[in-house]
């Protein structure tokens, strides 16, 4: 390197009649202009430049369509009580503590001495009885198709997505979907990973799907899976070739499921996932 230095700066030299110090300043000025110049090349070639690793919002964003009982969880989750809820174009946004409390499924294992440990995979993973967490912003989002867009543009600013589905409404299913979709391909969840968690609320009604049929599906291709499927084979970029698209193995992000049921105050899923994520 110093002998091409050398060469350089006698050849300008030799070429502009300066003196050697004046030589040798003006070859390293070539050489830094140069480099410059190349890794502005290299930025506009690739389009993306050298930029610093994005990390995740501070939020925890509440999707699903009208009716799932986003705003129902919002509101058990700040005020711990029940609420009648209309469907509206506004989210509804607030930071607030969450204290998990004496949870009914959390009595239940302790009536049967079943070990209760918080992060430990082999026992029964539930929040302890008084443990609290917060302030963390919640953002209840309006499930209407047209708020959809609005929506996906709030990934950037979520920590984690907790997305709500209504374990009776299967027309809705097909929405469900089309929206997971549209989140698996949204550039803000390919570059964040932003863990989801898919939460089938009114799982207390005696109609409603079982968690293992709403994600896995017992005899056939699950609805929800089968619709992104379609999608994927038509559209392309999710999933593996040759494979058949399973939520939980081939999302672009980490994807956990549960079930719930507002109404009924049980949330010890919700309040595992979000320990998980904001501990």
């Amino acid at each position: 390197m110093m002998e091409y230095v050398r060469k350089a700066s006698g050849a300008i030299e030799a070429s502009l009649g300066v003196g050697s110090s004046t030589a040798l300043v003006l070859t390293f000025l070539v050489i830094l202009i140069s480099i410059y110049a190349t890794l502005h090349i290299f930025q506009v070639v690739s389009g993306s430049g050298i930029r610093p690793r994005r990390s995740r919002g501070n939020a925890a964003l509440l999707l699903g369509p009208c009716g799932s009982g986003k705003t129902a969880v919002f509101f058990r989750l700040r005020d711990g009580e029940e609420v009648q809820t209309v469907s509206s174009l506004s989210p509804a946004r607030d930071s607030f503590e969450i204290k998990a409390g004496e949870a009914p499924l959390l009595a239940l294992a302790r009536a049967f001495l079943l070990p209760v440990v918080p992060g430990c995979s082999s026992c029964i993973m539930l929040p302890q009885a008084d443990q609290k967490l917060g302030p963390l912003e919640v953002v209840d989002f309006p499930g209407h198709l047209r708020m959809r867009g609005k929506a996906n543009d709030m990934v950037k600013e979520a920590r984690c997505i907790i997305y709500l589905v209504d374990a009776e409404d299967k027309p809705k299913l097909k929405d469900v979907a089309e929206h997971f979709y549209e989140l698996f391909t949204h550039p803000d969840v390919l570059e964040l990973h932003t863990p989801i968690m898919v939460a089938c609320n009114k799982s207390d009604l005696t109609s409603a799907r079982t968690e293992k049929f709403i994600v896995r599906g017992l005899d056939r291709v699950e609805e929800i899976e089968r619709e992104i499927e379609q999608m994927r084979v038509s559209r392309g970029y999710l999933g593996v070739d040759g494979e058949k698209f399973k939520l939980t193995e081939h999302a672009p992000c980490p994807i956990q499921t549960c079930r719930i049921s507002a109404k009924k105050n049980q949330l010890e899923p919700l309040y595992n996932f979000l320990l998980e994520q904001f501990a």
